[in-house]
């Protein structure tokens, strides 16, 4: 949600435990960006976890306060912009149309 990122910058690593990979994320000028790369030590948090529990955050199956705050994640850092970084997601649409006939 473009509005919601608006004046944010933040940058965080995900480091998924159970697929070897990690993913640098950043927010700048409204526009949520992302690269696999090794985890950027600037970072304003990094954060293990499987990519079938952020599946599930973004999906809206687990409650995102339940979520960061859960012991299923390790957190380096504070989780403040982890949780602004949530904050910022838009709810999918259940009903988009991938494709239409």
């Amino acid at each position: 949600d473009g509005s919601a990122a608006e004046g944010k910058r933040l940058a965080i690593n995900f480091v998924f435990t159970d697929v070897n990979e990690s993913f640098r994320v950043w927010i700048e000028n409204s526009v949520l960006h992302h690269r696999l790369a090794p985890p950027d030590p600037a970072a304003d948090v990094t954060v293990r976890l499987t990519k079938a529990w952020l599946l599930r955050l973004v999906t809206a199956q687990s409650g995102l306060r339940e979520a960061i705050f859960s012991d299923d994640l390790a957190v380096e850092g504070s989780r403040l912009p982890l949780r602004s970084f949530f904050t910022t997601l838009s709810r999918p649409d259940e009903h988009f149309a991938i494709v239409t006939p």
